[in-house]
């Protein structure tokens, strides 16, 4: 029976684990190879802060033998040097980020001045402080406003050795009483470590705090990249799950599908890994569609001059005579819709969107009023290009198929196999050159303030775009 209560509860558990998770629509992976990077650069912020220790006034008496009780004071402490020249850091796996510090070294310069009666001396010392180690654990969780959070788990710290050095003459006197500074000195260094420690995280904190997690694309879209999911950490990486999802902007409504599940090629050759569902642009289809955006007009003057074909009866006459006689000699609108949103699939190698439509072909009549002639149902097939620039994901399309079929026509009988050439023409003369306009704006992806990628690549793979890149701090 207990075997049995075990199994079940081990079950119950995993499934309640699958249940609260939630497929994201995009997922980033951050590699060993990014620590190490990360190290370079925390290590200057560390020694920054390190040198910001304060050292306060040391003062007392020391019996010295023969001579009596002395008065010291010690002031003016300045660290002049520290290093941290052999530091590792790792993942942790469920907890969060492991740093190791060994053989750090500290000096630091000061006056003192030492009195007993009327003997007064004073001068200058240097300490130097050697074999320190540091040991830091930093989680990392999702906070309550979807963005990733650091802190400081645990934190300790040894300084091996302090020795003080006199720099005038009569050192022997100084040196009797060396050891009361020594003490208090590793002491002080002890305590003040692990602080200035959890103030160097602090300041990655504050950065992870102004992490754009929203991005407004127009006046009607904006992207959600808030995080969905706990920060999963292993021995050899960190996946973080974002939702990945445009939405109407004050309007928020989810779309009849759902993200699919995503994983991420097990490579570690760069510092980050993002991996980009196809739901994140099937959800920017659905809001667009939604809010009537999927739509244009194109008229005679947006047709190349060049053009031997015009978007006028006589054109169409060609191919339509009865159009001729019923409108001769009319220029001519088509208004172009959406019906359904568009469908992006990524394959191996290849991203294709499925576009449906409809094309309201309309003569203007000579009091400026138009007339409905008819109407054709849509359906192409394009190919998408995607590519990244100044941390944005762009893109463009170049048509593949087209398919006419007739909805309803007020001027008889309409050849829409005839049609589908000058539809065609105009397609990739008109609509799609605008299309691609506004692809190349991009959409931003989400990043750390500062942080840039370098020589960025892309791959598709099923139901996910994956941008393999490494990363550059700029502070």
């Amino acid at each position: 029976m207990l075997p049995r209560l075990w199994i079940a509860t081990i079950a119950l558990l995993f499934f309640a684990s699958c249940t609260l998770c939630v497929n994201p629509g995009l997922k980033a992976r951050v590699t060993q190879k990014a620590l190490n990077y990360g190290q370079r650069v925390g290590m200057s912020v560390l020694q920054k802060k390190m040198r910001q220790i304060q050292i306060p006034t040391m003062s007392g008496k020391v019996r010295v033998k023969w001579i009596g009780r002395i008065r010291y004071r010690v002031y003016g402490f300045q660290i002049s040097k520290f290093g941290l020249p052999q530091s590792t850091v790792r993942f942790s796996a469920g907890k969060g980020i492991q740093l190791s510090i060994v053989n750090g070294y500290i000096g630091v310069s000061g006056n003192f001045r030492v009195r007993k009666r009327f003997f007064r001396m004073s001068g200058s010392f240097n300490v130097s402080v050697s074999r320190l180690s540091i040991s830091e654990t930093i989680g990392l969780t999702r906070d309550n406003t979807g963005r990733p959070a650091v802190r400081s788990i645990a934190c300790s710290s040894n300084v091996g050795k302090v020795r003080v050095r006199f720099t005038k003459r009569r050192r022997w006197l100084y040196n009797l009483f060396r050891k009361r500074l020594e003490r208090p000195l590793r002491s002080f260094l002890n305590r003040q470590i692990c602080p200035k420690v959890s103030s160097a995280i602090n300041g990655l904190e504050e950065n992870l705090k102004n992490m754009k997690i929203s991005f407004r694309v127009n006046n009607f879209a904006e992207v959600d990249y808030s995080l969905v999911n706990r920060i999963k950490i292993s021995r050899r990486a960190m996946d973080l799950d974002f939702k990945g999802e445009f939405y109407r902007v004050r309007n928020r409504k989810e779309p009849p599908f759902k993200p699919p599940p995503i994983s991420l090629p097990r490579h570690s050759s760069r510092m980050l890994y993002l991996g980009i569902s196809d739901f994140l642009a099937n959800s920017a289809g659905f809001v667009f569609h939604e809010a009537g955006a999927l739509r244009m007009k194109i008229t005679d003057r947006m047709i190349p001059k060049n053009s031997p074909f015009r978007l006028n009866t006589k054109s169409f006459g060609m191919i339509m005579p009865q159009l001729e006689k019923l409108y001769p000699n009319m220029n001519m609108i088509i208004n172009l819709h959406s019906t359904r949103p568009p469908v992006l699939r990524a394959a191996n190698g290849n991203i294709t969107i499925q576009a449906f439509g409809a094309l309201d072909m309309l003569a203007i009549l000579p009091n400026s009023s138009l007339a409905s002639l008819f109407v054709l149902n849509i359906h192409a097939s394009v190919s998408a290009r995607t590519n990244i620039v100044r941390m944005k994901l762009t893109g463009s399309v170049t048509l593949n198929r087209l398919k006419l079929t007739l909805g309803h026509s007020r001027v008889g009988p309409v050849p829409v196999a005839g049609l589908e050439l000058l539809i065609k023409i105009a397609l990739k003369a008109v609509v799609l050159p605008k299309v691609n306009e506004k692809l190349a704006r991009g959409v931003p992806l989400p990043n750390v303030k500062n942080l840039d990628f370098v020589n960025p690549t892309l791959m598709v793979n099923r139901n996910i775009l994956v941008i393999a890149t490494d990363v550059l701090y700029r502070p």
